[in-house]
């Protein structure tokens, strides 16, 4: 997590920016490009993160801008940056290192990496591909969902499954599969390496990007150029006209993402519209150094000049997205690209931090299924909710319920398949959770919010109630349409004052 102290007129305020990269890879391609284990010391996706985060460090060392002045909205205005970990992972890394046995090196790991808090990976051209019948890249999509639906895994990955779309109903079959089942979380498509870019128009291509939508699945798009960028563009176009004169409630939640869109195309208007259009994203790999300078510069321009904004209400940094490519672009490009989205000439030049924030992981956030289609509860019982008070202890309730969640993984009761941040109504701050628990045992899921109530004093750990339906914007408590929530959570809730206590409401759960 990043974290920028702005110091204006004599006072300060820190804000925090969740970065994610938006596009990474998970397994083995037919090239020899390889990623089979992000925990691999040295070459897999984690250290890669870090060595990102060492980079940018040195960058600081020698340009000294962790620090500098610039003009925010026309008042003198200092950003002062710094690297911390997301807090709700941080104390559940420091709590089951306590306990001192299975994943009690995580907090020693992480410090590592504590810039890049979550990354997007989906499959290669796997060379294990074609390993089952159902689709061509079911074994593929397999192996992402292992990795990306358990602890710790769960905590920092994201992952998106491929198809190809020429394989028709299997296609559209595994698209299904792959969010019901594997619990992946959106979709990779790649034209130009299965070959079907002439063919890119065709119906069966829109029907994977249909069934996309009514899982809220973002699709992300593999590009070789400007003609393919192009040509993505007009099937966006055509899918959209679809979906509007067909199934018009699923437009929301058709979400398409092109990748390396910016990447030698500096001042091309044209691709800057195939971009800029209603549900669509650009990710900006293969950008880096000067040219990502350039980039945002002419970019920004270009949709303020042209008032871009009356498109869909975006302004221009919501079309963007921070994304490594990694393994296929090293350490030195994420680090080359990042760098000028958190330096003196990104602020002097117009960005905000809200741009910032936008780019590195927000914009990636908002269109997650979870973020469009709010998770229910699947468990069919009634559940208890926890209510931990202010205790004599010397921890927090807040903390002394994540050391209690900690237990329940240690002791295998628990599992994490996802979490889900719960933010502020504005979007510009986060605080909660939803975790998505896994019994391991059975294998049922159990949706439970983790709430801090009142600072520093009461924290709940509350199963949603069958029907009930999470909400990532930040609950009022005596709004009317947030009052089912609350009163569905209470009908059955146990107070925990100490960890004990606390274990045992939440074993009623995980039996």
């Amino acid at each position: 997590m990043l974290t920028a102290t702005i110091e204006q007129n004599g006072q300060k305020r820190t804000e925090h920016v969740f970065v994610i990269d938006a596009h990474s890879h998970l397994g083995e391609d037919v090239d020899g490009a390889t990623m089979m284990n992000p925990l691999a010391p040295g070459t897999g996706t984690f250290d890669f993160w870090g060595n990102v985060q060492g980079r940018i460090k040195a960058d600081w060392d020698i340009n000294g801008e962790q620090s500098f002045m610039t003009s925010i909205a026309g008042t003198p205005t200092r950003i002062t940056w710094s690297f911390n970990q997301f807090p709700f992972t941080d104390k559940l890394y420091i709590a089951l290192e306590e306990l001192g046995k299975r994943y009690s090196d995580l907090k020693q790991k992480s410090k590592f990496y504590a810039f890049i808090d979550q990354g997007v990976v989906f499959p290669f051209q796997d060379v294990f591909r074609d390993k089952h019948p159902e689709a061509l890249y079911r074994a593929s999509n397999i192996n992402v969902s292992r990795f990306t639906t358990r602890f710790p895994f769960s905590m920092k990955l994201i992952g998106y499954a491929r198809v190809d779309p020429m394989e028709g109903d299997k296609a559209v079959k595994e698209v299904k599969y792959a969010r019901e089942v594997l619990g992946l979380r959106g979709l990779k498509l790649h034209p130009r390496s299965e070959g079907w870019i002439d063919k890119i128009n065709e119906n069966k291509v829109i029907n994977v990007l249909v069934e996309a939508a009514k899982h809220s699945m973002p699709i992300i798009f593999d590009t070789r150029g400007r003609g393919t960028i192009l040509s993505i563009a007009e099937l966006i176009r055509s899918t959209r006209a679809f979906l509007s004169q067909n199934h018009p409630n699923l437009v929301p939640h058709f979400k398409v993402i092109i990748a390396h869109f910016a990447q030698g195309n500096i001042g091309d208007t044209e691709v800057y519209n195939a971009v800029v259009q209603p549900n669509v994203y650009g990710d900006l790999s293969m950008l880096h150094g000067e040219g990502a300078g350039n980039f945002f510069e002419d970019f920004r321009r270009w949709f303020k000049g042209s008032n871009k904004i009356t498109v869909d209400n975006r302004d221009w940094s919501e079309y963007l997205l921070y994304a490594s490519d990694y393994p296929y672009f090293g350490d030195v490009h994420a680090e080359k690209l990042m760098i000028y989205i958190i330096n003196k000439r990104f602020f002097d030049s117009g960005g905000t931090i809200a741009d910032t924030r936008n780019i590195l992981g927000l914009n990636q956030l908002k269109i997650l299924p979870e973020y469009n289609l709010y998770p229910e509860q699947k468990y069919k019982k009634s559940l208890p909710t926890t209510i931990i008070s202010q205790t004599e202890s010397t921890i927090s309730p807040y903390e002394l319920g994540i050391k209690v969640l900690a237990k329940l993984i240690i002791d295998n009761k628990m599992d994490i398949k996802k979490f889900c941040i719960q933010f502020k109504t504005n979007w510009d701050s986060f605080n909660n959770v939803l975790i998505d628990a896994v019994k391991p045992n059975t294998k049922e899921e159990i949706l439970l919010t983790y709430m801090e109530l009142v600072k520093d004093q009461i924290s709940i750990l509350a199963p949603l109630a069958q029907n009930s339906r999470w909400n990532s914007l930040d609950m009022k408590y005596f709004n009317p349409k947030d009052r089912s929530f609350f009163a569905s959570i209470f009908k059955q809730a146990y107070l925990a004052t100490d960890e004990v206590q606390a274990i045992n409401c939440l074993n009623q759960i995980f039996l």
